[in-house]
């Protein structure tokens, strides 16, 4: 199982990173490249390996 952060920016685009035990938002955030006034949405997805 791991999980991915899809963050949409205001602009429209989308930016996915694949969260890392630990991460807080910050870390997530620094990964993406982009800053919390950058972001519109926020979704956690959760994929299991099955």
């Amino acid at each position: 199982m791991y999980q991915v952060r899809i963050f949409t920016l205001r602009d429209g685009t989308k930016r996915e990173i694949k969260i890392e035990e630990g991460m807080n938002l910050q870390d997530e955030l620094k990964k993406a490249g982009i800053t919390e006034l950058d972001i519109f949405q926020m979704q956690l997805v959760i994929y299991d390996n099955m």
